[in-house]
C-alpha cells in the first residue's frame, strides 16, 4: 500500500512539473482525459457506430493543406495522448480501442480528416486477436507497424 501512495504521489509530482513547463498541454491533456473517460463509456454502452457519431466533434477546423504542420499536429496530439494513457491509473491505460476514438475526435477539431478502424486476427493459438487505430487517406497513421488485420468495422466507413 505504502509503495502504490508513494509510486502515484511521484506521477501526480512529475505532471505538476509537467502542467508547470507546457500548461496549454496540460489543458488539452485534461480534456483528453475527460473523452478517454467518455469514450471507454460510450463504447461499453452503445454500439460502435452511435457510440462514434457521439465521439465526433459537432464542429471542425477547415482541412490543414501544409503537410509539415499536419505532421507536427498529428504527433503533438499523439504524444500527449500517449502520455496521459501511459499513466495506468484507473481506466487511462495504454488500449488502442481508447487511442483510436479519442485521437481521432483530437485530430478533427484541428482539421486532419483521419478514420477509426478496428480489426481482428487470429493468432497462433487460435485466439482472437483486436486492434483499433487511424487511417488517413487509406494508409495508417501513427502505427509503428502497419496493421495486420481483418476490418471488421471503420468509422466513417
Amino acid at each position: 500500500m505504502r509503495e502504490r501512495l508513494e509510486s502515484l504521489s511521484g506521477r501526480l509530482a512529475q505532471a505538476a512539473r509537467f502542467v508547470a513547463r507546457e500548461p496549454l498541454s496540460g489543458l488539452l491533456i485534461a480534456r483528453m482525459a475527460a473523452w478517454v473517460a467518455a469514450t471507454s463509456l460510450l463504447l461499453n454502452l452503445l454500439p460502435f457506430e452511435k457510440a462514434m457519431i457521439l465521439i465526433t466533434p459537432l464542429r471542425r477546423r477547415a482541412p490543414v493543406a501544409d503537410p509539415a504542420v499536419t505532421a507536427a499536429t498529428q504527433a503533438r496530439l499523439s504524444r500527449l495522448l500517449d502520455l496521459l494513457l501511459a499513466t495506468g491509473f484507473w481506466l487511462y491505460t495504454p488500449t488502442c480501442w481508447k487511442r483510436a476514438p479519442v485521437l481521432y475526435r483530437f485530430l478533427a477539431l484541428s482539421g486532419i480528416r483521419t478514420r477509426v478502424v478496428f480489426g481482428v486476427r487470429r493468432q497462433q493459438s487460435g485466439a482472437l486477436d483486436g486492434h483499433a487505430w487511424l487511417e488517413a487517406d487509406g494508409e495508417p497513421l501513427l502505427e509503428r507497424t502497419a496493421p495486420d488485420y481483418t476490418v471488421t468495422f471503420s468509422y466513417p466507413a
